[in-house]
């Protein structure tokens, strides 16, 4: 039986108060250490159904999945029976209230292990899609090779963002269309991989940026930088919030924070907890950030980083791809194509 899947059904139960049934993707994912691939992965809750007493740990799923769960799932290895039941029924339990988001928060040194991982394939994937670039390629076009980089890396992409030129300096959240990338653009993507979650950013130039978007990414640099500084175990989301604001306003952009929000813990969803002024929830003593400042003009900062009493360290970084120093940690410069 596998020891951190029994550590985190003892958790469970306890925070359940002693009987647990979900749903839930990010809580499935968890309880399974990562398994638990749905054949949807849109879907608002998991086609697994996760039952955990004191007596038994069981997962629940359609008899029309027996023939892919038996060979690929091994739901076995983690203690966990694996219950079929008739896709034209349902099972008819009720469901839990949510009581797992706090204990997903904190990241076990397998999930460390798999993190760094991921963080390193996703930013390969970056780096290969870059490769595929060129001015006349449509946004779109950019964007299905940001997918398709990240599927073949065992990716699910929920979210890819392409501006080009036109529309980079206006949308914070670009979903990509059929206008021509031009002179620059910036490329957005988070991905799921095992349940865990990795967002990172890049921005492009053919041929020199602007030196107005430069100046944007260097100042936006600096916020980031604050941000990843900020981020240590114990500390609060608001705290580093307020370090960010005050990071954003030392650049000249003070209101900028109020135009998309900063980001925050990540893990089994794609933001765990947002920062917001004034939030009290903490970094665990072994966890996952996903930061993302922004200035109004096309510049944003973007990586995933894991952050422990040792060291807060960027998993997405691409230094080969150049990085802008700043007061803290190096961060993403604008990629010369």
């Amino acid at each position: 039986m596998n020891d951190e899947a029994a550590r985190k059904r003892r958790l469970a139960l306890e925070a359940a108060g002693g009987r647990l049934v979900t749903s839930r993707p990010a809580d499935v994912r968890w309880l399974l250490c990562g398994r638990g691939q749905p054949v949807d992965e849109a879907a608002p809750s998991s086609p697994y159904t996760v039952v955990v007493d004191a007596d038994y740990a069981r997962v629940l799923y359609q008899d029309i999945e027996r023939s892919r769960v038996e060979a690929e799932e091994r739901w076995q290895e983690l203690g966990y029976e694996p219950v079929p039941y008739p896709w034209f029924k349902g099972h008819g339990l009720e469901e839990t209230p949510p009581v797992l988001d706090e204990l997903r928060r904190e990241l076990c040194a397998e999930e460390l292990e798999r993190y760094r991982r991921a963080g390193a394939d996703a930013a390969d994937a970056i780096r290969a899609t870059l490769a595929a670039l060129a001015p006349e390629l449509t946004e779109r076009q950019a964007a299905a090779e940001l997918a398709r980089e990240a599927w073949l890396r065992g990716f699910f992409p929920p979210v890819v963002l392409v501006a080009g030129e036109r529309r980079q300096p206006l949308h914070r959240h670009p979903l990509p269309t059929d206008v021509p990338l031009g002179r620059h653009a910036l490329l957005a993507i988070t991905a799921q991989r095992e349940g865990l979650h990795v967002s990172l950013t890049r921005l492009v130039s053919f041929g020199p940026p602007p030196e107005e978007l430069a100046r944007l990414v260097a100042a936006c640099a600096e916020v980031d930088a604050a941000f990843l500084g900020a981020s240590r175990p114990g500390v609060t989301l608001g705290e580093i919030f307020g370090t960010g604001a005050a990071a954003y306003a030392e650049q000249g952009f003070a209101e900028e924070w109020r135009r998309h929000h900063q980001g925050g813990l990540t893990g089994y969803r794609g933001r765990e907890l947002f920062a917001t002024p004034g939030e009290t929830a903490a970094i665990p003593s072994a966890g996952a950030v996903a930061w993302n400042p922004s200035i109004t003009g096309g510049a944003k900062s973007e990586d995933t980083a894991l952050v422990t009493a040792e060291r807060v360290e960027v998993i997405t970084r691409t230094p080969e791809l150049g990085e802008l120093p700043t007061s803290g940690l190096p961060r993403p410069a604008i990629v010369a194509l």
